[in-house]
């Protein structure tokens, strides 16, 4: 039980630590490689497809500020014997969102295979 209790908290600080810097890649403070050991092969062609979208966007509308972005809460639940459901909400610049998580197991590592914004 108190092994589980820590797995769980380090999955949370996990997903909670992969969702600040997913918000960041997309507010181009980061680069998507940043994430890439973290991210499944699919989880990780999205991203990088978002993030150029995000830049473009950026780059018509002429936008320069960064945004602020502070963690709110982290949860995770078990879903299957290898994998974790997790939603992580985060402010950014006043708005409040979430971001669903998903990791699996693959190849005796925990690797996300979805992240959703919410």
């Amino acid at each position: 039980m108190e092994s589980e209790k820590q797995t769980r908290l380090t999955t949370e600080q996990l997903m909670a630590t992969i969702g600040t810097a997913y918000i960041e890649v997309l507010a181009g403070l980061r680069r998507p490689e940043q994430l890439a050991r973290w991210l499944s092969d699919k989880a990780y062609f999205e991203l990088c497809e978002k993030a150029k979208k995000a830049a473009r966007s950026r780059q018509v509308t002429g936008e320069k500020e960064r945004p602020h972005v502070v963690l709110r809460k982290s949860r995770t639940f078990l879903t299957d014997a290898d994998a974790y459901q997790g939603v992580v909400l985060v402010k950014i610049s006043g708005a409040t969102k979430a971001l669903s998580i998903r990791a699996r197991e693959i190849h005796n590592r925990f690797r996300v295979t979805d992240l959703e914004l919410i």
